[in-house]
């Protein structure tokens, strides 16, 4: 499972909480397309950022993240990557 450390890149204020877990992805990708459908069909809300935007690109690049290696999961300060571990973090943490 690769994670990384955040690097404050997400604008947040200083012990502010997210509301909804942070996924990094691209609209047309097939392998982002999986978890986007497992959270729907789960009732799991994330905030969904598409890295063709300039600012969301940014932000993935800032928390140590690759563009090319999408999806990632920013969660409790830490990115998550790649469908596997996304889906395993979004089970433990929501349906067990």
């Amino acid at each position: 499972m690769a994670v990384h450390l955040r690097y404050d890149a997400c604008n947040q204020a200083e012990g502010e909480t997210m509301s909804a877990p942070i996924l990094y992805y691209w609209a047309p990708c097939q392998t982002c397309s999986v978890v986007t459908a497992f959270a729907d069909e789960h009732g799991i809300e994330l905030d969904k950022r598409d890295v063709e935007q300039e600012a969301p690109y940014q932000e993935l690049l800032a928390l140590g993240g690759d563009a090319d290696l999408i999806p990632y999961l920013y969660v409790d300060e830490k990115l998550i990557n790649g469908n596997d571990d996304v889906i395993a973090y979004l089970t433990e943490r929501y349906l067990s």
